[in-house]
């Protein structure tokens, strides 16, 4: 399954949670790609818009391949191979470059848009997709500690065994679970980074 871009994939996405009966959900997105998808599915699911921070563990020589990840509140979750293919000191500096990273973000986007309280709600948890699966474990767990009253995992795209997964700690959709994944961009026709200034202007419009 191919989406046209992240806001196609977001209203396809919206069908399919529509007959869980979420009552004024919490949208929140992993920025950036997943802010674009959290701000369509609270349009249409008539709930509201957030963010959560998490960030992705590279390994040395290749950021984009996962070791892990590191969520907002300084958890940090590895691959059972990330020791095989980083040492502990590097492990330990990406953390810390990584942990960087979200305070800097969170600095600018509460400034526009003040954190939703998510005890006792419906949470709906979205990405433009999964690959490793760290990230939203990474987010998934700060989201849970948060006493919401229910929480969904809402992807367009994902490895069978990263839902498989997630589906041990939380409800999860994916439209699209391809057996030989490639990456997240392979299954979108139109992908392009999404810059900060996006996801504040996105951001902005459910402040308040």
């Amino acid at each position: 399954m191919f989406f046209q871009d992240r806001e196609e994939a977001a209203r396809l996405l919206a069908e399919a949670l529509r007959p869980l009966g979420l009552e004024r959900p919490v949208v929140l997105g992993i920025p950036r790609g997943g802010v674009v998808l959290a701000d369509v599915l609270a349009e249409e699911l008539g709930g509201t818009m957030d963010i959560v921070l998490a960030r992705k563990i590279g390994a040395p020589g290749n950021p984009e391949y996962a070791l892990g990840a590191v969520s907002e509140d300084g958890q940090v979750f590895l691959q059972p191979y990330a020791e095989r293919v980083a040492d502990p000191a590097y492990l330990k500096a990406e953390v810390g470059r990584q942990m960087q990273v979200i305070r800097e973000r969170r600095r600018r986007y509460r400034a526009v848009r003040p954190k939703e309280p998510l005890a006792g709600r419906d949470v709906v948890l979205t990405d433009d997709g999964i690959a490793t699966g760290s990230t939203m474990e990474a987010a998934l767990t700060a989201v849970q500690a948060e006493s919401p009253r229910r929480v969904v995992v809402a992807v367009p795209v994902a490895p069978p065994d990263a839902v498989e997964k997630l589906r041990q700690r939380a409800e999860a959709v994916a439209l699209s679970t391809p057996p030989d994944f490639v990456a997240v961009g392979a299954y979108y026709h139109d992908f392009p980074q999404v810059a900060d200034e996006e996801v504040v202007e996105r951001l902005a419009r459910w402040a308040g």
